[in-house]
């Protein structure tokens, strides 16, 4: 005769009701209980010695990353000093920019600004940073490398205004020599001028 294959849920469900009608959970919890407290000497022991552990590795990493940014940025004090960038299209070109600043035309002053701002962005590009526009290429120059980073910024920022206001953006002599100034104080910093 054929066997019958059949899933009894009726005895399986015995079974599983007579697993938990034995079941005891204090004694569970209590032998849990006397495990964790043998356990936990030695857990705060080990945490404290990860914790030690992490602090020394962090400081240990900013000296690190403090010698390399240090050997990154004399070896580009040197490269600067070994090969001077002067380049003759960039000197001619500030050479403009000077004849334009001591005009006495106010109108030769915003060009002189702008010209300006062009060669920073060439210079930029020349040293390598990327972006879109004069701004994103500063965005991403970390200030442990360009010193004269805030000059930059304060500069670029007059030609943002001049470019965008135009003939409405009040300007003297003495603010178009001072923006000038800070534009030849970037440039000298890495030998373009």
């Amino acid at each position: 005769m054929d066997s019958i294959n059949f899933l009894n849920l009726q005895y399986i469900y015995l079974r599983i009701f007579e697993f938990f009608k034995n079941f005891d959970i204090v004694a569970i919890l209590n032998g849990l209980i006397f495990y964790l407290d043998l356990i936990k000497p030695i857990a705060i022991v080990l945490s404290l010695f990860l914790f030690s552990v992490i602090v020394y590795a962090t400081i240990k990493l900013k000296r690190v990353e403090e010698e390399q940014e240090t050997k990154f940025h004399a070896t580009r004090l040197k490269q600067a000093e070994a090969e001077p960038h002067s380049d003759p299209v960039l000197n001619q070109k500030w050479i403009q920019v000077e004849a334009h600043i001591n005009s006495s035309n106010p109108s030769d002053w915003r060009l002189a600004i702008l010209e300006a701002d062009i060669m920073l962005g060439d210079i930029l590009e020349k040293m390598g940073y990327q972006g879109d526009s004069i701004g994103d290429k500063l965005k991403g120059i970390d200030k442990s490398e360009f010193v004269t980073i805030d000059l930059a910024w304060e500069a670029h920022k007059v030609r943002n205004q001049i470019a965008h206001e135009g003939s409405d953006y009040m300007l003297n002599e003495r603010d178009a020599k001072r923006v000038i100034d800070l534009f030849k104080r970037v440039f000298e910093e890495f030998y373009y001028i």
